[in-house]
């Protein structure tokens, strides 16, 4: 090849990945390890190139690393070494949406291994994440999609005499509340839902994955992604402290997360008891924060106070 083609070949090689480097990020493959007699872990991830994503994916990685390592303080001698390996897809990088799907393999010493998923869904280029509930227009966004997670779900595994669920799996697994579709992956023209084994059906059938043209959630989609989205209509919010988490996007999403998280601690408290427990805990809790961050700058306070519930609702046992 002469000095003048071998040029004009790179020129066209470099050419050829700018342009394709142009519609989307940048790819590399990351991962955090932990290996010892007890645990074996490893999960990988993508990092971009862009900040506010590769914060997010990597504090991801290493939380899951640290937490799985604490297992290692219930562990007998007996037990055999504990695994964690958990993949990633990248589902959606188009220069619009960064959207990448964990695939979470756990061997504890059970009956058999666990598989879970974990979705995350930026705006490029800024990176922002994105929620279900904030692309949504609130509960009534929610409920739209859990009926009609639920009538598919019935069409295709709840039904017939080979079925692999039933009705109450179902309604139990897909009802109106965000954690159930936490796992999501929001495609050009479609919404891509993953349930992990269990969740719908028995652990036999596996994962199920449910797609909803866009087209049928057009008219629940906001318009502003952006734009705070409350636990509640900011349209009618009356006090300080509603006013104040409606005018910061940051404080909106804990008010939000932390009333999911309280939703799904509840759904799980199966016994009467523990769920008088949770509603007397959020009650005082709510009596609390009212209380003390009514003043003229509550949104440290109320940011705080999310935090702080937050983490104790996730320690709640189920």
């Amino acid at each position: 090849m002469s000095i003048r083609l071998a040029a004009l070949y790179l020129a066209l090689t470099v050419f050829a990945l700018g342009s394709a480097s142009a519609a989307g990020l940048p790819v590399a493959q990351k991962v955090v390890v932990f290996k010892d007699k007890k645990i074996d872990a490893s999960v990988k991830y993508p990092q971009t190139g862009n900040r506010a994503i590769d914060a997010v994916l990597a504090h991801y990685a290493r939380k899951s690393v640290a937490d799985f390592k604490t297992f290692e303080t219930d562990m007998d001698e007996q037990d055999r070494q504990y695994m964690l390996d958990t993949s990633y897809t990248v589902q959606r990088n188009d220069g619009k949406m960064f959207a990448v799907l964990f695939t979470v393999y756990e061997d504890t010493g059970g009956a058999h291994p666990n598989t879970d998923y974990a979705a995350f869904n930026f705006m490029v280029p800024d990176g922002a994440q994105v929620f279900l509930g904030e692309i949504l227009d609130g509960q009534r966004g929610i409920k739209r999609v859990a009926d009609l997670v639920q009538a598919e779900l019935l069409r295709t595994i709840g039904t017939g005499t080979e079925s692999l669920s039933d009705k109450e799996t179902i309604a139990m697994g897909t009802g109106p509340i965000a954690d159930n579709f936490k796992d999501f992956v929001w495609e050009p023209g479609r919404l891509h839902i993953y349930f992990p084994p269990y969740q719908v059906a028995a652990y036999a059938a596996g994962p199920q994955e449910i797609t909803i043209p866009l087209a049928k959630l057009k008219d629940i989609t906001r318009p502003d992604w952006r734009a705070p989205a409350a636990s509640f209509d900011c349209a009618r919010a009356a006090t300080v402290i509603e006013h104040a988490i409606c005018a910061d996007a940051a404080l909106a999403r804990l008010d939000r997360q932390t009333a999911e998280t309280y939703q799904a601690a509840l759904r799980n408290a199966y016994e009467p008891t523990a769920q008088a427990k949770l509603r007397q805990e959020q009650r005082d809790w709510l009596t609390k924060r009212n209380a003390a961050c009514s003043g003229g700058a509550p949104a440290t306070c109320l940011s705080k106070f999310y935090r702080d519930r937050l983490a104790a609702l996730v320690k709640s046992p189920a």
